[in-house]
């Protein structure tokens, strides 16, 4: 195995505790605002308010009554009929949703896009059911059979009532408040400029979903430091998030109901970089989450979430790491001596992490190595170093070895406890 060990144990010594600090200062409006950035403006931040409780009470304090305005004067009344209908067809409404959503991703990763497609009409056709039906709801006269009620709240206000009384002198600083308020929601750090709370994802086609998330994330390599919070329904819940590994390429990290975790890959068409990530990586990524039975929560600890320091890096790194990542491990492991690179960032709770990576070829494979060391309690740091084993087996199949372990350390570096290592993980992935 002919993996440069000097320089990673050279590259590991190195490593600094100096803390990334990411600015959030909001910088002052240099210029007006054209009619149509306003108009963008105002539906970004009414379509924060849709899915932020936060959101909305800020937007009514800013515009008092808007929310209402779309409300009746009178409560429905409790009694049995029509309203009692409405209301158990609207508990039932949900549970569907979650039903098509899972199928939806599941086609996208068998690359079913007619089934995916049809799901997603079916989403909408809910969708509408549910406005209508809370149209209906709202206006059903009271009665005297039984005491009224509280009003039932829409889970999908008008989306710009309150916001198009925001002007456009005031709209950015609005949206940069709904933006802070949704992330401390979210459970970030606010006013981290590398998180990114995603508006909800409206896309049929995967070529869609890639516009959309475009459209939210800064251009390449800008991209590569920030990590998208996706809350689709407004639960106030992060249930998938997205970072950029490449050009124009944007993985969606989704948990489904059964605790199961999945990976989608979305690629925007006709640009550079499209190419640049595989499906054998994708699966042999997704594979790997579900056999070490990792979570949201882990993942999203090791993303960077603003700017990245550069510790050291080969010369070689960058060629060699763009063939694993496209799945060209045969071209990858041609690379004499393979590439390393040692990097820190701030993670989404603004913790200090520090990681080093390292790709180099074997006899009969790639070796990817990659040490995570984050932030513990009392000065401690939590290593854990994981080693992936790759052999293409034949053009279409890639065997996969997985071995980890963790070790707790001060920060200068010194074990504070037994080394642990898991059980090596073995499987196969086919194209």
């Amino acid at each position: 195995m002919r993996v440069p060990i000097m320089v990673f144990t050279g590259l590991m010594a190195g490593i600094g505790l100096t803390s990334l600090a990411a600015s959030t200062d909001v910088l002052a409006q240099a210029r007006s605002l054209s009619d149509a950035e306003c108009r963008a403006a105002r539906e970004g931040l009414a379509e924060h308010a849709r899915l932020s409780d936060g959101v909305r009470r800020d937007l009514d304090r800013r515009a008092p009554g808007a929310w209402g305005a779309q409300a009746p004067a009178a409560a429905p009344a409790a009694g049995p009929g029509r309203a009692d209908t409405i209301r158990a067809r609207l508990a039932k409404i949900p549970e569907e949703r979650q039903r098509l959503e899972d199928a939806r991703v599941g086609a996208y990763m068998r690359l079913d896009f007619a089934q995916a497609s049809q799901q997603a009409q079916q989403i909408q056709a809910l969708e509408s059911e549910k406005a209508n039906l809370e149209k209906e709801l709202a206006g059903l006269p009271a009665t005297s059979a039984g005491p009224s009620q509280a009003p039932v709240a829409s889970s999908s206000p008008a989306r710009s009532s309150a916001a198009d009384r925001i002007s456009c002198r005031d709209i950015s600083a609005m949206l940069e408040a709904a933006v802070r308020t949704r992330q401390r929601e979210l459970g970030a750090k606010e006013g981290q400029a590398g998180v990114i709370p995603l508006l909800a994802l409206r896309g049929q086609f995967p070529e869609q979903i890639a516009q959309e998330l475009a459209a939210q994330f800064a251009a390449w390599p800008e991209a590569s430091t920030q990590v998208g919070l996706l809350d689709q329904d407004g639960t106030g819940r992060v249930d998938a998030f997205v970072d950029v590994p490449a050009a124009n390429i944007f993985r969606l990290y989704r948990q489904r109901a059964d605790g199961t975790l999945t990976l989608d890959v979305f690629a925007l068409p006709g640009r550079p970089g499209n190419p640049a990530y595989g499906e054998m990586p994708r699966r042999i990524e997704e594979t790997t989450i579900r056999q070490i039975q990792g979570t949201m929560p882990d993942l999203l600890a090791v993303r960077p979430a603003g700017p990245v320091r550069i510790l050291g890096e080969t010369g070689e790194f960058a060629k060699v790491q763009a063939f694993a990542l496209a799945g060209n491990y045969a071209e990858a492991a041609r690379i004499e001596g393979g590439g390393t690179r040692a990097m820190e960032f701030q993670n989404l709770r603004g913790e200090t992490v520090r990681v080093i990576e390292m790709i180099a070829p074997t006899s009969n494979g790639l070796l990817l190595r990659r040490v995570v060391t984050t932030p513990r309690t009392h000065g401690e740091e939590q290593w854990e170093e994981t080693m992936t084993i790759l052999r293409p087996v034949s053009s279409w199949r890639t065997e996969v070895e997985v071995r980890r372990a963790t070790e707790r350390r001060s920060a200068a570096g010194v074990s504070l406890a037994p080394r642990s290592a898991s059980a090596p993980v073995a499987f196969a992935v086919d194209r």
